[in-house]
């Protein structure tokens, strides 16, 4: 497996938790997420106002939130792929 390191520092700036906080919510969100995964669960993973990303057996699809979508119209590209996504 490739690690990917994650910025807490960034991921912190903005909202009004401590960087402590932030980092200890990531690391059991993703603690729990490597544990659906190293069990080959099923399992829907919501991120709000984003959409659901969806793992059953092998199959892994995110269906994204046509609010989303819509907010990301100054990237045309990225929209146009992403419609080709069933919305929720």
């Amino acid at each position: 497996f490739k690690k990917v390191s994650v910025s807490y520092k960034n991921i912190h700036s903005g909202i009004p938790y401590s960087k402590q906080t932030v980092e200890n919510c990531m690391q059991e969100t993703l603690n729990f997420f490597y544990y659906i995964l190293r069990n080959r669960e099923d399992t829907n993973f919501v991120l709000k106002d984003i959409g659901t990303l969806v793992i059953r057996g092998t199959e892994v699809t995110m269906a994204y939130c046509k609010d989303f979508i819509l907010s990301l119209s100054e990237s045309t590209y990225v929209v146009e792929k992403l419609l080709t996504v069933s919305l929720l």
